[in-house]
């Protein structure tokens, strides 16, 4: 019953936004015609979608996002390629899994090749305790640590915590360990 109310919901959020967010008509061509086996990702803000990142094919990315994405993460297994849509632009989100150390990259390409944002996963041993300190207070367990750049500089951690019940909740988390957004994650489907 969950799911038809997030389906439902999704979809009041894409009609309603249709006149306000530019975003909206590739948003909803783009699901509709996005490859089949990876989901797409969704960030509500309020009553409306204020990023979207809809899985295409790695074939999509432009010549030059091609070339940087070469540069900042080489070689590794690639595990999702999607167009975004995001306050830091629109661009293409790509990740890559390594095996030795086990990690993943995460970048954010503009069509021209300029890295919009990349973060990558720490080991929790790593992560500093001011900043585990504030996301325990969401959930009890740590799933994944995020450390997240800009274009210029870290700014900050994400941070995917699990309730015991399974719950997840994604937790931003400023770099002196202050919490700047929580939000609950869930599974969605999309019928286009």
């Amino acid at each position: 019953m969950r799911l038809c109310h997030v389906a439902a919901g999704l979809f009041t959020l894409l009609t309603a936004c249709a006149g306000s967010t530019p975003f909206a008509t590739e948003l909803a061509t783009a699901l509709t015609t996005a490859p089949p086996g990876a989901g797409a990702r969704l960030w509500l803000d309020g009553g409306r979608i204020g990023a979207a990142v809809v899985p295409c094919h790695p074939a999509e990315l432009p010549p030059a996002a091609r070339t940087m994405l070469t540069a900042v993460a080489p070689d590794g297994e690639r595990r999702y390629t999607g167009r975004e849509w995001s306050a830091r632009g629109t661009g293409f989100r790509v990740e890559v899994a390594y095996t030795d150390p086990a990690h993943i990259r995460s970048v954010l390409l503009a069509d021209d090749g300029a890295v919009l944002e990349r973060s990558h996963t720490v080991p929790l041993t790593e992560v500093p305790q001011h900043v585990l300190a504030t996301a325990l207070r969401s959930a009890p367990f740590v799933d994944e640590a995020w450390i997240v750049s800009g274009p210029q500089h870290e700014e900050h951690w994400e941070l995917l915590l699990r309730e015991r019940s399974g719950a997840l909740h994604a937790v931003r988390i400023g770099l002196d360990g202050r919490a700047l957004a929580h939000r609950r994650r869930l599974d969605a489907r999309v019928d286009g």
